[in-house]
């Protein structure tokens, strides 16, 4: 499953300061190769931009969330994201996308994408949109696989970002993630951030929620939740 890498639930924390540092050390080298990522796609003929960094440590575990893109003409661009988080005895795991986009008119495109997970490429395509209206924006993007085994795998992003005073802004955002497979209902997680934000830097609570398959139940394992504080910047 595509996030449930990503999105690792893990129930141990641990209290000792070596198990802090060993798992701030694994999330810097996740970080750097992240960075490097980005840097690779200076080859574009146009210059490559970060789009936004976020920490988010919850009391589970500890996710980077960095966003990079480039043009690479007017209608033809690339996206990548990559989400490595660390809970707090160490372990690290990870989740990356590269997007090709092709604007096909106004806020519409084709997607070609590949996401890395759990040591797999899958190639996947689709389409998304983004619109944004005042204070508000949405994000949506579907897309389904191209491997052998095929899932539908929709996202939607809600953002309210009104003022409070002068460049000091509130900050709402709520993503949604949802995987559907054969068997019906795969795999959810819901990013909720709440918080303000002052000439691009974010901060505040945050919480992430997971489900598991088509009954998720507390008690199973199969709904799990991380909570805690966020600081991000938008570039």
């Amino acid at each position: 499953m595509s996030l449930k890498t990503l999105e690792n639930t893990r129930s141990g924390v641990g209290g000792r300061p070596g198990r802090f540092r060993a798992a701030a050390r694994k999330l810097g080298k996740a970080l750097a190769g992240s960075v490097l990522a980005a840097g690779l796609m200076l080859a574009s003929p146009k210059p490559a931009r970060a789009d936004s960094i976020e920490l988010m440590a919850g009391n589970k575990n500890a996710t980077l969330d960095l966003k990079a893109s480039a043009d690479i003409t007017n209608r033809l661009g690339v996206f990548i994201r990559a989400r490595p988080s660390v809970d707090y005895a160490g372990n690290l795991s990870s989740f990356g996308l590269a997007d090709l986009t092709i604007n096909l008119s106004g806020g519409l495109d084709a997607i070609g994408e590949v996401q890395l997970f759990g040591g797999r490429a899958v190639p996947r395509a689709g389409m998304q949109y983004f619109t944004k209206t005042g204070d508000f924006s949405l994000y949506t993007l579907a897309t389904i696989g191209l491997d052998s085994r095929p899932y539908l795998e929709s996202l939607a992003v809600l953002r309210c970002a009104p003022a409070l005073y002068k460049t000091l802004r509130l900050l709402a955002q709520v993503e949604n993630v949802t995987d559907v497979g054969a068997s019906g209902h795969d795999f959810s997680t819901q990013r909720i951030r709440l918080g303000v934000e002052w000439k691009g830097w974010g901060a505040g609570a945050a919480a992430d929620l997971t489900e598991t398959g088509n009954s998720p139940k507390p008690r199973d394992g199969t709904f799990g939740w991380n909570a805690g504080g966020f600081v991000s910047k938008r570039f």
